[in-house]
């Protein structure tokens, strides 16, 4: 016997030990189940006839127990719903299994400079987040960012805007003028829309419904663009699945930050007339090349209709997580996910439409130096 499979075997003993006095109250069910572990996970094996039902909670229960037994070993990946996987076996009794995806030991923060991050990016093609996990926003298009003040929010959209601006087109909306319409004017961007007592200098006016109206006009602007480049690739490509990148486009990033705080003093029309047009975008921008990044505290249906929310591949919530927080973002969530790391910037990441990653698990947002 290798070292490997020595390895593996005691890691399925160690396994069994973790479940044997907690799975179940009765000790002579340990012996009807087997474990299998896989490079990319493990699955429970149940040997029927059983002795008890199998269930989400069920599932649910063997996540929670080794998500933290397994820790730094392996990182339990959250999936979406319970997974069942078939297996090929002869033995009738054990032709199913519950799969746990899980990674080899644990995802590491990114401590690099720009330019390190941005040499990461033209050697894959996708914006790194992780040491191991990155964004192939052409797979898995749009961005949503929610965090409570502290959280590293803010941070980490000037980080990502910093990479956008560089690999494509970006632009700024901020209701507050204040880190990302900062950085984006230090960086000679023009497309910032911002309320006009920052630019003005008059106090008095403050965010209102006006201040909507400059954001859907830009809106509008960007969703002539994407019209125009899809009408582009229809009339000029012979391909049948085709984006922009194949008319030599470049992607078109927008950024939003405290969506909510947009929606302040707006009367109903106008802000209809918002959530329609970035519901067009969301929905419709991605063969377009056309790319929206959301940050705000908290996605509330009323701030992000459920259409738009469900549309969005990149989810990430930082700082502080809980049942009650998470199931605006994740609400595929009944229970509070372990987050085995800490500090500032850290929360938990779903990346949907990438076959790379197969449910939710830690982030530790890049650092940059």
């Amino acid at each position: 016997m290798g070292f490997k499979q020595k390895k593996t075997n005691l890691m399925l003993e160690y396994i069994k030990d973790v479940l044997r006095y907690i799975l179940f109250s009765n000790s002579d069910q340990n012996a009807e189940y087997d474990l299998l572990l896989k490079d990319d996970g493990m699955i429970f094996v149940p040997i029927y006839p059983i002795t008890y039902v199998i269930d989400e909670a069920f599932y649910n229960k063997i996540f929670n127990v080794l998500n933290l037994a397994l820790t730094p070993e392996y990182t339990l990946i959250r999936p979406l719903t319970m997974q069942v996987v078939v297996l090929e076996t002869a033995n009738l009794s054990q032709e199913r299994g519950l799969f746990f995806p899980m990674r080899k030991g644990t995802a590491n923060r990114l401590n690099e400079t720009m330019e390190q991050i941005i040499q990461r990016f033209y050697q894959t093609g996708r914006i790194p987040i992780m040491d191991i996990i990155d964004w192939d926003f052409v797979k898995a298009p749009h961005a949503i960012i929610t965090g409570v003040s502290g959280s590293g929010k803010s941070y980490y959209m000037k980080v990502l805007f910093q990479i956008c601006s560089i690999i494509g087109n970006s632009i700024a909306i901020d209701p507050k003028g204040s880190d990302l319409a900062r950085l984006a004017h230090k960086q000679g961007n023009e497309d910032i829309v911002i309320p006009q007592f920052i630019s003005s200098g008059n106090g008095e006016q403050g965010i209102g419904g006006k201040f909507l109206q400059d954001v859907i006009k830009a809106l509008k602007n960007i969703e002539s663009i994407m019209y125009e480049r899809q009408s582009q690739i229809y009339q000029n490509s012979d391909k049948v699945s085709t984006d922009y990148r194949e008319l030599g486009f470049k992607p078109y990033f927008v950024f939003i930050d405290e969506l909510a705080a947009l929606l302040t003093g707006a009367n109903k029309a106008v802000k209809d007339d918002f959530q329609n047009t970035l519901t067009r975008l969301i929905v419709l921008g991605r063969e377009a090349g056309i790319y929206l990044i959301l940050a705000m505290q908290s996605a509330r249906a009323e701030y992000v209709p459920t259409i738009v929310r469900d549309s969005i591949s990149l989810r990430i919530q930082l700082g502080r997580i809980n049942s009650e927080n998470t199931r605006f973002l994740f609400p595929e969530l009944n229970e509070m996910p372990m987050v085995p790391m800490g500090g500032k910037g850290t929360g938990i990441i779903s990346i949907a439409g990438d076959s790379r990653y197969s449910g939710i698990e830690p982030i530790a947002t890049p650092t940059i130096i």
